[in-house]
């Protein structure tokens, strides 16, 4: 069967401000699915339509939609893009729906017939036939109106020039609609003015795509109570309400006919089952543009809350939401009962809210600022909106449970971008724990204030389940403001999220136990990137964090059993790590910390009281850290090995070797000394040959800083010696640094002999700075009637030569060779036994 759609006076494409769209696509879609539907028919029910679009500019219609007709499809949703890009969607159901309108439809059609038989007879007669003929064309028109829609209800007799008031004749079609049981009410295309708020009645829908009703007098405009002497209890007021489309216009200003006092636009009131959609509300004063009070489901769908004006005598109403959730109480609403009915099951789904072209801002978009002891706002979602600007948040719930808070894009606001709190407890009187709280896949930028997203809580008042995740916040380092802070707060999880250039913290816990921080990304936090307060049990695990203008990578003061690990930390101004005042039992495995060219000058410390650490695992390398500067300990000596070894750098990777040192050998490696082999393994001593110079290779990472090389003699002194010295070599044998010549003096049994640098690449030196990270080698010298045997793993033989190799080089040595810009070059290694020494620089 085919249906009949469009040609009815709802039919018409209008932008905000009211205006008709000409000559632009629609597109339609199944009722109830969203399905599109592209087999369109011309109304003659055969000529198919390749694209609907609205009449062109030319047409006496200009914007309407004609009449078309769908085969086997009841019910549709208009849908266009408005010139913001936004969709806006409406619905029709088919004329052909009810065989009863049907029989409706013909009578009234043939009245129409007649009356414009009538009209036509008048017009011919001149004078005073001509008023006749006119109030005969009106009662044709209301009758084709009232053909075409049955149980419809349209505004007549209104004016809708913008400025008389045209309150009776729009309230007569809405008491219309109630005195038949309910029904639609129309308001055509027009501009309507009213001096008094409108009131709705049970199960009507008010249907106002392309008008404008602004309000010319206090109290706002649409409430579902005929005045404030009216009360019911709980949900039972007047309910089944929708308002679709339509710019309401509350004309905030202190300027003649325009309105100051403290009222909401539109406001519904101990109700169920109210719907607004596609609504432009402008202009709020003091109040909210829309305000669920006691509310049973409550759905804001695709409208827009552009203006407010704060006329309250000394600005006190910075906090005005655009929507408002409420409760019945004295003083948040005008009618009773004041029974602390919440709202609950809200919906608000693809809304804006911000500036109008003469006006700032709300305080906040949506939110709540009244609650009452042992209530919540329950079951509350808030999901992609779009929030230019706002005084204070974006989105504040207060006493919520159950909230989704999801998709949405909040700029500019001057605090937090989301807010989730209740009472204080100790002031208020309220004890419950809110759960359950999603705050998922914001664009937060630019908050002012406070943090992007906060969740507070209070001793006695935690909030649970609380989930904060995918969201993405640019601080842009303004106000001061935490990128993500929850306090008081059981378990929360806060995985996946994006901080950028926040002007403090990036992500903040506080007072809160068992919180997972997970899987975010925090860059150029201005403090601490990942702070973890007074917060036992808490997870810092997968983390990647780049940068922070102040402060560490990641914090951790008074907490108990803090889990730090697999986290990824660069370009920290402080330490990538750090087990603060209090922090206790922490555990630190498999991080990855790095300089990444700032300034950063070690990897973790611990403060004195931070005890009972494990750090494990962890890569330092790459940033020419001695152990003791890469892991700064103090007196807390943690646990850096198995076996409860705390000796640095333990399994941790601090420039020593490519790898991790086996557990015992890197605990047992003094701090700040770079070794060719560990003492563990120096069971023998060796005696060199005098006069040859030895080369054993040792790693050292670069931009260490050299002052001293030692080597280590045995059971055997040196006898009449004539010249030592040691020396440092690139891994092509370049002498890069030497020592002084030490001639005759002493050289003991067991005795460490440590020798200053004296001659670098670059002359006279004390020191020298690697260049690069890898292979270099250690030289040795002795020239005596006897020498020393030096202690180490013992000697290599022939095999040393093969390349990189080891061992003996030059022969017939006595005094140092000059280095100075790479002059002296060893020898080739040749094959003799090469000595596996114990050496270190330091």
């Amino acid at each position: 069967m085919l249906y009949t759609f469009g040609g009815n006076p709802a039919a018409v494409l209008t932008n905000t401000a009211g205006d008709v769209v000409p000559d632009y696509p629609v597109n339609i879609r199944r009722g109830g699915s969203g399905e599109p539907v592209t087999a369109l028919y011309e109304a003659d029910g055969t000529t198919p339509i390749g694209q609907l679009r609205s009449n062109p500019s030319g047409h006496a219609q200009p914007g309407a939609i004609r009449r078309f007709r769908i085969e086997d499809v009841r019910e549709i949703e208009y849908q266009y893009l408005d010139t913001n890009g936004a969709p806006v969607t409406w619905y029709e159901s088919a004329r052909e729906i009810a065989p009863t309108a049907l029989d409706a439809s013909a009578a009234a059609t043939t009245t129409a017939g007649t009356a414009q038989t009538a009209a036509a007879a008048a017009v011919a007669t001149a004078g005073a036939a001509a008023a006749a003929a006119a109030a005969a064309q009106a009662t044709a028109d209301d009758a084709l109106t009232n053909a075409s829609m049955p149980g419809w209800y349209s505004v007549s007799g209104a004016a809708a020039d913008g400025v008389s008031d045209d309150f009776s004749a729009i309230q007569g079609a809405l008491d219309a609609a109630r005195d038949a049981g309910g029904g639609t009410v129309l308001i055509p295309p027009g501009d309507y003015a009213c001096g008094a708020a409108l009131c709705a009645y049970d199960d009507t829908t008010i249907y106002a795509y392309g008008a404008t009703i602004k309000a010319i007098g206090g109290g706002g405009l649409l409430h579902n109570y005929a005045n404030t002497s009216e009360s019911w209890a709980g949900y039972e007021g007047r309910s089944n309400i929708a308002v679709l489309g339509g710019t309401w216009d509350g004309n905030a200003g202190t300027g003649p006919g325009q309105t100051s006092g403290l009222h909401d636009v539109i406001s519904f009131n101990h109700a169920r089952n109210i719907l607004v959609q596609d609504v432009t509300v402008l202009n709020t004063s003091q109040a909210h543009a829309l305000e669920f009070n006691a509310i049973d489901g409550g759905r804001a769908i695709n409208c827009r809350f552009l203006g407010f004006a704060d006329l309250s005598s000394g600005g006190t109403r910075q906090f005005s939401e655009a929507l408002q959730i409420d409760i019945a109480v004295s003083g948040s609403t005008a009618v009773g009962l004041f029974d602390n009915t919440p709202s609950k099951n809200i919906e608000v789904i693809g809304c804006i809210t911000g500036p109008s072209d003469t006006l700032g801002p709300f305080g906040r978009f949506v939110g709540s600022h009244t609650i009452r002891a042992n209530t919540y706002y329950d079951n509350i979602t808030i999901r992609g909106n779009v929030v230019e600007g706002a005084l204070s948040e974006g989105i504040r719930g207060y006493g919520w449970r159950r909230a989704v808070i999801a998709d949405n894009v909040i700029r500019s606001t001057g605090k937090a971008g989301i807010t989730l709190t209740v009472p204080d407890p100790a002031t208020a009187g309220y004890a419950l724990n809110p759960d359950q709280v999603v705050i998922a896949n914001n664009i937060i930028d630019g908050p002012g204030g406070e943090s992007g997203i906060r969740v507070l809580g209070f001793a006695t008042a935690k909030h649970s389940g609380v989930r904060i995740t995918g969201n993405t916040i640019n601080g842009r380092s303004t106000g001061g403001a935490n990128g993500i802070q929850v306090e008081h707060c059981k378990g929360p999880g806060i995985v996946g999220n994006t901080v950028d250039a926040s002007g403090s913290t990036g992500i903040y816990v506080n007072q809160s136990s068992d919180a997972l921080v997970s899987g975010s990304t925090v860059t150029a936090s201005g403090s601490n990137a990942i702070n973890i307060t007074d917060s036992p049990g808490a997870n810092v695990a997968a983390n990647t964090i780049g940068g922070t203008v102040s402060n560490y990578g990641v914090a951790v003061l008074n907490s108990d059993s803090v889990s730090i690990t697999g986290n990824s930390i660069a370009r920290t101004t402080l330490a990538g790590i750090r087990l603060s005042t209090g922090a206790t039992r922490a555990v630190v495995v498999g991080n990855q910390v790095r300089k990444g060219g700032a300034a950063t000058p070690a990897g973790i410390t611990l403060d004195a009281s931070a005890t009972g650490a494990t750090i494990l695992d962890n890569d330092l390398s790459g940033n020419s850290w001695s152990a003791s500067t890469a892991l700064g300990v103090s007196t807390a000596s943690p646990t850096t090995g198995p076996g409860g070894t705390t000796a640095l750098p333990g399994s941790n990777t601090v420039d020593t070797d490519l790898t991790a040192l086996p557990a015992l050998e890197a605990a047992m490696r003094p701090a700040g000394r770079y070794e060719t082999t560990s003492r563990l393994r120096c069971g023998t001593a060796v005696t060199p040959t005098s006069g040859v110079l030895y080369l054993v290779p040792i790693w050292l990472p670069a931009g260490l800083v050299i002052s001293n090389i030692a080597f280590v003699s045995g059971t055997n002194a040196a006898v009449t010696p004539t010249n030592y010295w040691f020396s440092l070599h690139d891994s092509a044998r370049v002498a890069l640094a030497r020592t002084a010549d030490q001639g005759s003096a002493a050289w003991g049994t067991n005795t460490v002999k440590s020798l200053a640098i004296a001659q670098s690449t670059a002359g006279s030196a004390s020191s020298y700075t690697t260049p690069y990270r890898g292979l270099y080698y250690l030289g040795v010298m002795i020239t005596a009637s006897t020498l020393p045997n030096l202690i180490g793993e013992g000697a290599v033989p022939a095999v040393s030569a093969v390349a990189p190799g080891l061992g003996p080089t030059n022969t017939g040595q006595t005094t140092p060779p000059t280095v100075t810009a790479g002059a002296f070059t060893a020898a080739a290694f040749t094959g003799g036994s090469a000595l596996l020494s114990y050496a270190y620089v330091t």
